[in-house]
């Protein structure tokens, strides 16, 4: 596969349905089958599907996943394939803060093995990517990881594409340190949240916390920028804080997005921005509409192809975080930023 021939364009990371702690926990229901028609009928014609993996085995030394699991991730396989949307099935065991364990290759490859023979029979729709966000981990030892993950993929699936990915949480400035792999057949991820202050204020996750920032303007040109909070104060966000203006300027956007342009052409490889979005809950909402529109106009002339994070969710495409409600609560603002196609009935109201 070369530059420029990944067969899908845009659409949505369908996050914390399969992301519980057990089987038990995850809410099947939180996506049904009209959300794959609702996403097909924006325009969208990928969905990423956040899989926690390493929660769903019945541990050492076989790592024998759980066939409620795999009955769960058939139905949403399924919808995908009916819809003819593809469903890319990410390996979402990670901890946000945690370390990439360097010995993760004990779970990994035994669980890719059991969804490869599981799914090596599908259609073309199914994507597999090997792992989100390793991070706290020398790129030489993930480099090896992943290769071993590719090898056993192929081993068992010689046929559906593989998602792979650097250091540093996906991040723009490690994609040159993944190896050149012999496979072809492989899409190179990168996810895009800067400028970080801006699309994640108001974050309870992460270290330190940026609960209580608020109100950081998007782009910053001259704009008035908030005060550090006094329990930010002396951590990174102090120094980033005062960097904001230049951080957050449309030119170091484009540069960033530029550099993974230029590694797509230069490995001749596609290239796919798995992630990006803005934290509905304290940013200024018109920023955030600017910030999907600038960011989704950069990713689309760069031919990149992009899944926003996420669907329903603090990243969402909807109103609030709670309220699921296609018809009533879906951000039209956002959904058009994207360069969505709103609801028929969105318009005519």
């Amino acid at each position: 596969m070369g530059s420029g021939t990944i067969p899908f364009s845009r659409g949505v990371n369908f996050s914390a349905w399969f992301e519980a702690r057990t089987v038990q926990g995850i809410q099947f229901t939180k996506y049904v089958e009209q959300d794959f028609a609702h996403v097909k009928s924006l325009g969208a014609d990928v969905i990423r599907l956040p899989v926690a993996m390493h929660n769903y085995t019945f541990g050492a030394p076989d790592y024998t996943m759980d066939s409620s699991l795999l009955k769960f991730l058939d139905s949403a396989v399924d919808w995908a394939e009916k819809y003819q949307l593809y469903i890319i099935i990410d390996n979402h065991s990670f901890h946000p803060v945690e370390p990439t364990d360097p010995h993760i290759d004990k779970i990994l490859l035994k669980v890719w093995a059991q969804i490869a023979e599981r799914y090596n029979n599908r259609g073309d729709y199914v994507l597999y990517e090997v792992l989100n966000e390793p991070h706290g981990i020398s790129d030489q030892r993930w480099g090896e990881i992943q290769r071993m993950a590719i090898e056993t993929i192929r081993q068992i699936d010689s046929r559906h594409t593989i998602i792979v990915g650097g250091t540093d949480y996906n991040s723009i400035g490690k994609l040159a340190s993944i190896p050149e792999y012999s496979e072809q057949n492989l899409v190179y991820t990168f996810h895009f949240y800067d400028p970080h202050l801006f699309t994640h204020q108001g974050a309870t996750w992460g270290s330190p916390s940026l609960a209580s920032l608020k109100g950081i303007p998007f782009p910053a040109d001259g704009r008035q920028i908030p005060a550090i909070p006094d329990d930010l104060k002396g951590t990174w966000v102090e120094k980033s804080l005062k960097n904001y203006e230049h951080d957050a300027a449309v030119q170091a956007l484009c540069a960033s997005l530029d550099k993974a342009a230029a590694f797509s052409k230069s490995r001749n490889v596609p290239v796919f921005c798995g992630e990006f979005g803005v934290f509905m809950i304290q940013s200024p909402p018109d920023d955030r509409v600017k910030w999907y529109e600038t960011v989704t106009g950069m990713l689309n002339q760069r031919n990149i192809a992009w899944a926003s994070w996420d669907y329903f969710g603090g990243f969402g495409i909807h109103k609030t975080i709670r309220d699921k409600n296609f018809n009533t609560d879906l951000n039209i603002d956002i959904v058009r930023a994207l360069g969505f196609t709103p609801p028929m009935s969105k318009l005519v109201s």
